[in-house]
């Protein structure tokens, strides 16, 4: 054991010594840490379209016709079930928006269809709308939005006289086979839905009247304040979760992977040194064997991106940053399956870069920047594209990251935190397996 604690401290001295190695290792990771939370903070509103669920729980056309104009709204975009042959109900919408999945889901009720055909008469069109309760911005504008394409619908119909002499006559029907409605009010609604019909039939004559110049009706006048759609809200009760209370509490998980990544480098590179140099090959003719300088070089690299961990977590709840862990025990579970993923990175990096020094920093730099790129350590995911996101799962920096902000700020259960965790404890025992394995057959000539 003191042999291996040996050449633990033997390689923290050097990684202190080399000042570049050093900077990328504690101070590029902060440097990366407060640019792009200040980025994110600075960048202003996000002007992209608001993700909502829709459920169809109509099935008629008219709500299919709905469901295609919303499909269409440019302000909007309707999310699939993640299952390819599945199909939200409104029990998983809102569970779904819940979780903060997505901002709100829209639900069609049975009968949209059939009060939409006869609209004249009866208790109208009706949506349910619910909204994440952290995101009332959106709630607003999606009220908005959905009356907005209700009115552009309903413009629609008038634009067609036959479609709406269709719905005349279902109104009629509707208000004649009704028998709660009394007969004063009966004959005056009978007669306006006769007086309606008699205008549809002759308003195609007087819109071609008009497009020959003649005056034209007001287009603003009628309706008053009449609905096209009523909007009923649906309450989500939000389970009792944190969230980012800043941009650092993104960016932080991100300089951590930085900082974990420049030492699992540096690390790696160091191999690549020793046996260039000899030192590899003087520390095996010591008393001591393959498995001493393996353990030793993993410890070393362990407490390396631990400390490079805990420093920053201690960095960002300090002003100006105030990001305050959720859960402190779980953070430290997140830090400690990181480093230990990252130490088997490390020896896969170092048996596989070649016997130079700079055939191992070229590979180790091209491998850690592809795994940051697809797995979040540049750009947050929630603003990759989709294809990026499908494919970001293959990266144990996705995982690193996910792990930390669990801790930090997803406000995870410890049950919920076994899965990032063992994906990169399993990486981190797979790659230093292999990578010892390797190194034992490597000459060392």
């Amino acid at each position: 054991m003191g042999a291996i604690l040996a050449m633990a401290v033997k390689d923290l001295r050097l990684l202190v010594r080399d000042r570049m190695g050093a900077f990328f290792a504690f101070g590029f990771p902060l440097v990366m840490a407060v640019l792009f939370g200040t980025i994110f903070t600075d960048r202003g509103g996000d002007d992209s379209r608001i993700e909502i669920i829709v459920v169809d729980e109509d099935r008629s056309a008219g709500s299919a016709e709905f469901v295609k104009v919303l499909e269409g709204a440019s302000e909007l975009r309707v999310v699939r079930h993640p299952g390819e042959k599945q199909a939200f109900d409104r029990a998983s919408a809102t569970e779904f928006v819940r979780r903060g999945g997505v901002p709100a889901f829209v639900a069609i009720p049975k009968g949209f269809g059939e009060s939409r055909e006869s609209m004249f008469f009866g208790a109208g069109a009706k949506l349910v709308l619910g909204v994440d309760p952290s995101r009332k911005a959106e709630q607003g504008m999606l009220e908005g939005l959905l009356t907005k394409y209700g009115f552009l619908q309903l413009q629609q119909s008038f634009q067609d006289p036959a479609i709406m002499r269709g719905r005349v006559k279902s109104s009629m029907d509707r208000l004649r086979a009704d028998p709660d409605v009394p007969d004063p009010t009966r004959r005056v609604l009978d007669q306006f839905f006769g007086d309606l019909d008699r205008f549809l039939v002759d308003l195609p004559e007087a819109t071609t009247a008009a497009g020959e110049g003649k005056p034209a009706p007001d287009r603003d006048s009628g309706m008053g304040g009449f609905q096209p759609i009523a909007i009923e809200k649906a309450e989500i009760v939000k389970p009792a979760r944190g969230g980012p209370k800043n941009a650092y509490a993104i960016s932080f998980p991100q300089g951590i992977i930085w900082g974990v990544m420049g030492c699992a480098l540096g690390f790696g590179i160091s191999l690549a040194q020793e046996r260039t140099k000899g030192t590899l090959m003087r520390l095996l003719v010591a008393p001591i064997g393959n498995s001493h300088v393996l353990a030793g070089k993993a410890l070393g690299c362990f407490i390396a991106t631990v400390s490079v961990s805990l420093a920053l977590i201690a960095l960002s709840m300090a002003p100006p940053f105030n990001v305050r862990p959720t859960s402190l025990p779980l953070t430290l579970a997140a830090v400690l399956a990181t480093a230990v993923c990252f130490v088997g990175i490390m020896m896969l990096l170092a048996v596989f870069g070649g016997a130079s020094e700079r055939g191992g920093q070229g590979l180790g730099w091209g491998v850690l920047l592809l795994l940051a790129m697809v797995g979040g350590g540049m750009i947050p995911l929630f603003v990759m594209p989709d294809w990026m996101k499908s494919i970001s799962v293959v990266s144990p920096v996705r995982w690193a990251i996910l792990s930390i902000e669990m801790g930090l700020w997803r406000d995870a259960t410890p049950i919920e935190m076994i899965k990032p965790c063992a994906i990169l404890v399993s990486i981190g025992l797979i790659g230093f397996a292999v990578g010892a394995a390797k190194l034992r057959r490597m000459s060392i000539a």
